[in-house]
């Protein structure tokens, strides 16, 4: 048996209904290489746990079972195997969802061993909706707009143009790009945003507009089953990490992508941009996703210096305010 090119991370806790249909699909993989399964599970009490013990021993040669005694939580279960990739790729898969074309690994390994130049590479994804799958409307591509297939670097802003964000699930690495003695926030190479920022440093990415994979949207999961603005909230968050990660030396560009999550007033986001020292970032981030999530009154350090009015009509008026933070003082 020759050495595996591949170790496929299934990472699962609690999908007791949705495990059987991940694992088949990578076990369905049709390959000119071997490849490895690693099955996480994060100490899952719905019975999942005897499922990948079950797989296991029906395919020794194939799934290596990882399951926790104790919950680690999404980060650290994957975090914690990684420095023992020996394998010269690893891809990744949620078992909530799963893969839908048998020639999914093969494809990524011909991309990645004909472009060294990438450090990874993904594809595009099927969005599926509980409950509608008579309703094409809410079963749509991931990524939907015409993203043509081709090399993507390190962006310098956040557009259609330069930036794209392939779900989890067509996720394919070079292990030799992960970098870990590098690692500062073991988000950076397990949060999926994260990892993508993490590997175009260290090389292009290679997309691939054919869909390959399936992202069950099941309401359920730590993301998906928050409300609107704890996803904002959320997403925010792992952008200020990352920002912080890179010593925010990109700071005004995942400045404009913090703001797409969440709001931002322009005076702040000026001072943010032009004025404030890297040492005080953190903290006015922090502040900032802190007021988001449990809202102060905003008049309390705001100072308006000028205000010009032109009237309209009888009562109503336009209004201009040229407002400094006290911070700034």
């Amino acid at each position: 048996m020759n050495k595996p090119l591949v170790t496929v991370l299934v990472v699962t806790y609690n999908h007791i209904n949705t495990f059987e249909q991940a694992i088949k699909s990578v076990l369905e993989q049709k390959t000119n290489f071997d490849f490895k399964i690693w099955v996480l599970d994060d100490a899952s009490t719905d019975g999942t746990s005897d499922l990948v013990r079950k797989y296991a021993k029906m395919y020794p040669e194939k799934v290596v079972p990882i399951i926790r005694t104790q919950n680690l939580g999404g980060i650290q279960n994957v975090f914690q195997v990684l420095k023992n990739i020996d394998t010269k790729y690893y891809a990744t898969l949620e078992s909530d969802d799963y893969w839908c074309d048998e020639n999914k690994l093969q494809i990524q390994v011909d991309i990645l061993e004909n472009n060294p130049d990438c450090s990874f590479c993904c594809h595009n994804s099927y969005r599926r909706y509980p409950n509608n799958e008579s309703f094409s409307k809410h079963n749509t591509p991931y990524i939907k707009s015409k993203i043509k297939s081709g090399k993507y670097k390190f962006p310098n802003k956040i557009c259609r143009k330069q930036y794209i964000e392939p779900h989890y699930s067509s996720r394919m690495y070079r292990t030799d790009c992960l970098h870990l003695e590098k690692v500062k926030n073991p988000v950076m190479v397990c949060y999926d945003i994260a990892s993508m920022f993490w590997f175009l440093q260290f090389g292009k990415l290679y997309y691939s507009d054919r869909i390959m994979s399936v992202y069950n949207f099941s309401y359920s999961g730590v993301f998906s089953g928050a409300d609107f603005k704890t996803q904002r909230y959320m997403s925010a968050n792992i952008i200020h990490q990352i920002n912080q990660n890179f010593e925010y030396k990109y700071n005004s560009m995942f400045l404009d992508f913090f703001k797409k999550k969440i709001p931002v007033p322009l005076c702040k986001t000026l001072y943010i941009k032009y004025f404030a020292k890297k040492s005080k970032l953190e903290q006015i981030y922090t502040e900032i996703l802190e007021n988001f999530i449990t809202p102060k009154n905003n008049n309390i350090n705001i100072k308006v210096l000028f205000e010009f009015r032109i009237p309209i009509g009888n009562k109503k008026r336009v209004c201009f305010e040229l407002r400094r933070e006290k911070e700034m003082q």
